[in-house]
């Protein structure tokens, strides 16, 4: 996954809107920046499915099906800033 040129700033405005957790905050932008699950819960301490879990809490809450759209989310309104 290529990650996407987005500052944390700009990140945090977007993803304010979606009553993320601490947690689900951080996770979120390191899956932006081009981090897959297995190196997120190595980096955190946890294990894989954790990782799992968490995004599929992050999903729902962005009213998105997968990582493809949640993608989407940061793309399309970051390209809207500019």
């Amino acid at each position: 996954m290529e990650k996407i040129e987005i500052t944390k700033e700009q990140y945090l405005m977007i993803a304010g809107k979606y009553d993320f957790t601490k947690r689900e905050l951080e996770l979120g932008f390191l899956k932006l920046s081009g981090f897959s699950n297995r190196r997120i819960a190595y980096m955190f301490g946890i294990a894989e499915q954790t990782v799992k879990n968490h995004f599929t809490h992050i999903y729902e809450k962005a009213w998105v099906p997968g990582r493809k759209e949640f993608r989407e989310l940061f793309l399309n309104e970051n390209s809207l800033d500019s």
